[in-house]
């Protein structure tokens, strides 16, 4: 009878593996197998639609970073202009994911859903994460020491490339605004656009029915005041009462 040999390399990358209560694992961060898994984890805690294993190996993303740098005219070459769209469009879309999503997202060892809601709790960014914040919050050493390894390692190296936000929304969160006449709390349009979109608005250059919030501050009618009147848009005079 043959004997059957514990292997001592990952099959994917060749990296020495290491057991652990009688398990293997590969160590190598950059071992593709886990990449792979690390980036559909990504896509579906985020909820992206259309980023299966297939599309990742067809579009050969080896990191999450990748996601939100995909050509367009390569994409569409790869998967076909109607899928190409759709995903491209669930990506920008994720860009708005909640912080406790985008924390459950990053395969931090212990860091799921439950642990990341906990965390958000307790933070108005990820910036305010500390083992005393983690400790508030019920997280074990081991979580607390994944997170706060990762922040300082993964995390400080990513975060640039990044389109997140990495704070919590507030209440107002995806809340519509349009601006219209002139203003006196800002100097200028993108100053208050600005302001807005740190606060968790978004912005809208018309009135039409998804606005949530017309801003007057000239208290002049204009005609989107009277298209805000009509769709019984709340409307203010003072944009600083917003944030």
């Amino acid at each position: 009878m043959n004997q059957i040999l514990e292997p001592t390399e990952c099959p994917c990358c060749s990296y020495p593996l290491t057991k652990i209560n009688d398990q293997l694992f590969c160590k190598n961060t950059a071992c593709s197998a886990q990449l792979n898994k690390k980036i559909e984890h990504f896509a579906k805690a985020l909820n992206i639609k259309g980023l299966g294993p297939k599309t990742v190996e067809l579009l050969n993303l080896s990191d999450i970073i990748e996601v939100y740098y995909l050509d367009v005219e390569d994409t569409e070459a790869i998967l076909g202009k109607t899928l190409a769209n759709k995903l491209l469009a669930e990506i920008e879309k994720s860009k708005d994911a909640t912080l406790d999503m985008v924390l459950a997202a990053f395969s931090i060892p212990l860091i799921g859903t439950v642990a990341a809601k906990k965390l958000a709790a307790k933070i108005s960014s990820i910036d305010d994460i500390t083992e005393d914040v983690c400790k508030e919050a019920g997280l074990g050493d081991k979580a607390t020491s994944n997170i706060i390894t990762w922040l300082s390692d993964e995390y400080i190296s990513m975060k640039e490339f990044l389109p997140f936000r990495f704070k919590q929304f507030s209440t107002n969160s995806g809340k519509l605004v349009c601006i219209t006449g002139k203003l006196k709390s800002y100097p200028t349009k993108d100053e208050a656009y600005k302001a807005l979109i740190e606060h968790g608005y978004r912005i809208a250059d018309n009135v039409t029915k998804d606005v949530d919030i017309l801003v007057n501050e000239s208290g002049v009618p204009s005609s989107k005041t009277v298209k805000a009147e009509k769709y019984g848009i709340t409307i203010t005079t003072d944009l600083t009462s917003l944030l």
